[in-house]
């Protein structure tokens, strides 16, 4: 099925209404308190709307914290997504760390910076969204901030969670010849992207495949019951796909001290994508990012249990590597086949 829709455009955001300037930081704050009261998760001794949230985590378990930032002009464009899907991307974002260590998510704060001419309908939509994945992942927006800023609009966001004591998965867990294994598909949110990107304002038909594609670029998942399952099977390293499996291969094997060998033969990329780019899939799916899947080092001993224990409904495991001996990341057609040249990865930072 296909439909005729421009790629850019998005319709969503306020054309009119209130601005934050006009409504006064304490209205604004007293309004957005109000939303996270009423949807709070449970676990917080004292919700947001005091100086701090208390929190008490149950005895034992060990704290998870992690902090995200996404910036308009170098991680969106409000062209491409709707506020109310920006401020789930930002809380999304922030979960896909909690479920790349296996924890399990708690709390959220977060804060905004945006230019006083950012119509207020606008803010409350980016908190529902925020609201609306914290509220599937069982996690309570704890507080946060607004500020005035004379630049593109910022939203960073803080996270904790929990986990047992000595569970969660590490990067520098890994060991030679451990299995690499990913979730769910790889480089969808990267079409995506480049079809956003590409085609500007461009109006014409998008096949099922392809609205599938920018989904995953404007409202990606985070693999939180993926990454509590990998823990609780027994995997004692890993991490997130959030720069490209290139990239965090690379950063697992060297935390570990390890080599790394990944098959492109074995990635998980959907039929249309690959036909859809040609030679270029590759790339996609090894250093487009944003995925949000998980990657995991898993002993060869175990991995055969842990294929066969693995919940049907959560996401598919694939292998998709293996680390070794030495230093360094190769990439090769096949396990045990030719080597390529590894793809550029994408970076929207710092070069």
């Amino acid at each position: 099925m296909s439909t005729s829709v421009p790629l850019t455009a998005v319709a969503g955001w306020a054309a009119g209404g209130a601005t934050l300037a006009e409504t006064g930081e304490a209205d604004v704050l007293r309004r957005l308190v109000a939303a996270a009261r009423e949807r709070s998760a449970p676990g917080l001794e004292l919700p947001a709307g005091d100086d701090a949230a208390v929190w008490r985590p149950a005895p034992g378990l060990e704290v998870a914290l992690s902090q995200d930032a996404i910036v308009e002009g170098k991680d969106f464009l409000r062209d491409w997504t709707t506020p109310r899907q920006l401020g789930r991307k930002a809380v999304v974002v922030a979960l896909s760390d909690l479920a790349g260590m296996g924890a399990e998510p708690a709390w959220c704060t977060a804060s905004l910076c945006a230019p006083g001419s950012t119509r207020l309908g606008d803010v409350v939509e980016i908190q529902a969204g925020m609201l609306d994945a914290l509220e599937a992942a069982g996690c309570a927006l704890a507080g946060g901030d607004v500020s005035d800023i004379d630049g593109p609009l910022v939203i960073a966001v803080g996270i904790g969670g929990t986990l047992e004591p000595g569970q969660a998965l590490r990067r520098d867990r890994g060991r030679p010849g451990d299995a690499l294994l990913v979730t769910g598909a790889l480089g969808r949110a990267a079409a995506g992207l480049r079809l956003l990107r590409d085609s500007p304002g461009e109006a014409r038909l998008l096949s099922a495949a392809e609205q599938a594609w920018i989904e995953a670029q404007v409202a990606p998942e985070a693999r939180v019951s993926e990454g509590q399952a990998l823990v609780r099977l027994g995997a004692e390293a890993g991490g997130d796909i959030s720069d490209g499996l290139l990239a965090d291969a690379t950063w697992l094997a060297e935390a570990s001290g390890c080599s790394a060998e990944l098959w492109v033969d074995s990635l998980p990329v959907d039929a249309d994508l690959r036909e859809a780019f040609g030679g270029a899939w590759a790339e996609l799916a090894l250093g487009g990012g944003e995925d949000f899947e998980l990657l995991a080092a898993v002993r060869p001993e175990h991995l055969a249990a842990l294929l066969a224990a693995w919940p049907a409904q959560l996401a598919p495991l694939t292998v998709v590597g293996r680390l070794g001996d030495g230093a360094g990341l190769t990439v090769l057609e096949r396990e045990g086949g030719a080597p390529l040249p590894a793809p550029p990865v994408s970076s929207r930072h710092y070069g």
